[in-house]
């Protein structure tokens, strides 16, 4: 019986995304067929597993994954440990639907969720938004070591968040002294050191936390130091090294049982020589540039749960984000600047009125940008500087009504005003949006959930898509044809509109267990459609003398209204120490008018992870096959008419003794990429990293 999981893991991988789709239709059929013995043998309730994950922000509203009708995937503390992994984006990158974007520089990777990336998905970090937004830079700053969990909702959620979530959330959720420390201890820390053959990658990482009376603290901090990556078949990416270091800070305070304040802060920096744009390679129009990246956050939080009050449930933030890129353009003796900054508020409160929770609130934010482009040497050739804020507020609600024992509804309706301004050019735009959504969730038998859920979002555009200024990029003198050269100039569009996403989404979660006796089985089918208008694209016109590629003005548009159809299939399986995840996302987008496919669509990826514990748990040897198909889905008439597929195959191993005189130790390796495969992902430039080991050792006490 042990084989088992082992014989289909391997059957599915190797013959792919068909007998995939063959066995979860034989899985559910021979479920349904065990469905009445079930249900004699014991009538069995939905229990708490360690499948039934508890999504803490994404949903704004504490829920079991198997209980939501939306579509989520949670990446756990064991998850963040056996992966290693450089980035958050790189942690996310075996789920469903979920892919890996901008290159393999860590420092510039971002989430793409269902074809749509950027600023059409919203990253939070303890609730707080994360809005920093400036061209090809990295946004994602958190060192995953920070991490507790990392949660990401797929699909619109602006009803919940507002501007941005047209593609989904991505919610980080920082470690606290609680999280290492059991009730009876008052003092603890770790120190690890990490390793990975690529790049010669070495990362030195520490904490020391305590707690004491009603006073909690946590200091934690990592320095990471990179050489070159290099890429499939042993081939150096030039240009790819990178140092960083990464540092926390938490201070609680839980007055009574009822209130407990919270103070964090934090901050990435790095120091890089990278491409302009890290997700391609050095050329004329994209120069190399010593880029410093400086994060840092402060968030207080506060709570209020009295356990006698079933109306009060407050919760309270207050955030600031700064993040500033210097760039020294070292092939021109150019000093350029951009400094974002954040400024945001969070209140919201749940009331329990009889079998419907109710929860309500309102937020705010206020961005600023201010870049400064040098143009030494290129007079007249440079973007404009940008001087301009943003600011956004809303007010939202969301009702959970129990109809009946086995149906529920959640209903929710969030209204937004944001206003843009450009403080350079004097000019402003304002506009509103109003993001409704319904979700029924049926529970049909105990081991069987189904839910069907409507969405509307939105993006608003940012100050840099309506009010760039100055010059994109100059063609030099042609003598004879173009003696004067021409410049491409920036033309500021105050009539932008937002970005719109309507979603209609259908969910079927089954969990069972016990049916081979100490087993597991969690199995979520999800089916969306998400219909986005008024997409914003930067456009070239204006041609001189008509002809093609002597464009004279650059602008953002709203171009295009797109069709996002697909599907993911996750599922779970343990029977004692033996696990088994598989999971299977597609995306097809195309134009509605005119029915092409459009660019960015990822392909399809079909994962499959294999673990066995043994020495009574405390080893853990594991083995993952990621088959991503070829990407034919094309516009007409793109330079790349398809992309290839490709295998890939990692193996992992974990020990950390729970007793004994080696109690306090985690040694975790793994291999990926074991053949040095050469592959490009779809829409990307680059080359992926090719084999790489990894080894790291933490000693807690």
């Amino acid at each position: 019986m042990k084989k088992k999981p082992l014989v289909i893991a391997m059957a599915i991988a190797l013959n792919g995304t068909a007998l995939g789709l063959t066995a979860l239709s034989f899985t559910v059929a021979a479920e349904e067929n065990k469905a009445p013995i079930i249900q004699q043998d014991v009538q069995k309730k939905l229990i708490t597993t360690e499948f039934d994950e508890v999504l803490v922000s994404a949903t704004r509203v504490g829920e079991k994954a198997s209980e939501t009708s939306r579509s989520v995937a949670v990446v756990g503390e064991e998850q963040l440990a056996v992966a290693q992994a450089s980035s958050v984006a790189d942690a996310l990158k075996n789920e469903a639907n979920i892919t890996l974007t901008n290159g393999p520089r860590a420092s510039s990777q971002g989430v793409e969720i269902r074809g749509l990336s950027g600023v059409r998905v919203l990253q939070t970090i303890d609730g707080a938004r994360q809005n920093t937004s400036s061209g090809h830079r990295g946004s994602y700053f958190m060192d995953p070591e920070l991490l507790k969990s990392i949660e990401v909702l797929r699909g619109p959620a602006s009803s919940l968040w507002g501007s941005g979530a047209l593609g989904g959330v991505v919610a980080q959720n920082t470690k606290s002294a609680q999280d290492f420390l059991a009730a009876n201890e008052t003092f603890g820390g770790y120190f690890k050191q990490g390793y990975e053959t690529n790049g010669s990658r070495t990362k030195t990482s520490g904490a020391i936390y305590g707690q004491q009376d009603s006073i909690d603290w946590l200091l934690n901090g990592s320095y990471t130091d990179s050489n070159n990556i290099k890429t499939g078949n042993d081939e150096t990416l030039n240009n790819s090294a990178s140092n960083g270091i990464s540092g926390l800070a938490k201070l609680g305070w839980q007055a009574d049982e009822a209130s407990r304040l919270e103070l964090s802060a934090r901050v990435n920096k790095s120091n890089e020589l990278v491409p302009s744009n890290p997700a391609a390679a050095v050329s004329s129009s994209v120069p190399l540039v010593r880029r410093k990246t400086d994060d840092q956050n402060i968030t207080v939080n506060y709570s209020f749960n009295p356990a006698n009050n079933p109306y009060l449930d407050t919760k309270m933030q207050v955030y600031w984000n700064s993040t500033d890129y210097d760039e020294d353009r070292i092939t021109k003796g150019q000093q350029d600047s951009t400094e974002y900054r954040t400024v945001g508020i969070n209140l919201n409160n749940s009331s329990r009125l009889g079998s419907t929770l109710l929860t309500y609130g309102v937020d705010g934010y206020r961005d600023t940008i201010e870049t400064q482009r040098d143009d030494s040497g290129q007079v007249g050739q440079r973007p404009g500087d940008i001087d301009g804020e943003t600011t956004v507020l809303g007010a939202f609600t969301r009702a959970d009504i129990e109809l009946t024992k086995t149906l529920n509804l959640d209903a929710g309706l969030r209204y937004d005003r944001y206003k843009n301004d450009s403080n350079n050019l004097n000019l402003s735009s304002d506009d509103n949006e109003l993001s409704p959504s319904l979700g029924l969730i049926w529970q049909t038998q105990s081991w069987l959930t189904l839910s069907a859920r409507y969405d509307q979002a939105f993006r608003a555009p940012t100050v840099e898509e309506m009010f760039s200024s100055g010059t994109h990029y100059c063609i030099p003198p042609i003598p004879g044809f173009l003696p004067q050269g021409l410049c491409n100039t920036f033309a500021t569009n105050p009539d932008l509109k937002s970005e719109t996403a309507r979603n209609k989404e259908i969910k079927a979660d089954l969990r069972f267990s016990e049916l081979a006796g100490d087993d597991e089985l969690a199995l979520t089918f999800n089916i969306f459609r998400n219909d986005v208008d008024d997409f914003i694209v930067q456009q070239v016109s204006n041609p001189w003398r008509g002809i093609p590629g002597f464009e004279q003005t650059t602008s953002w548009n709203n171009v295009e209204d797109a069709r996002l159809t697909g599907f993911e299939i996750s599922s779970r399986y343990r029977i004692g120490q033996t696990h088994l995840a598989m999971n299977y996302g597609q995306t097809h987008g195309e134009d509605r008018k005119s029915g092409d496919d459009i660019e960015g669509i990822p392909a399809n990826k079909f994962n499959v992870d294999l673990s066995q514990g043994i020495m009574d748990g405390d080893m853990k040897l594991g083995t993952r096959i990621t088959y991503v198909a070829s990407q034919s889905n094309t516009p007409d008439g793109f330079k790349v008419a398809k992309y290839e597929d490709y295998t890939l195959w990692d193996v992992y191993v974990a020990w950390e003794p729970t007793m004994g005189a080696m109690a306090g130790i985690r040694v975790d390796f793994a291999i990926e990429n074991i053949g040095d495969e050469q592959y490009l992902q779809a829409w990307q430039t680059l080359q992926q990293p090719g084999r790489n080991m990894k080894l790291s050792a933490r000693y807690m006490f």
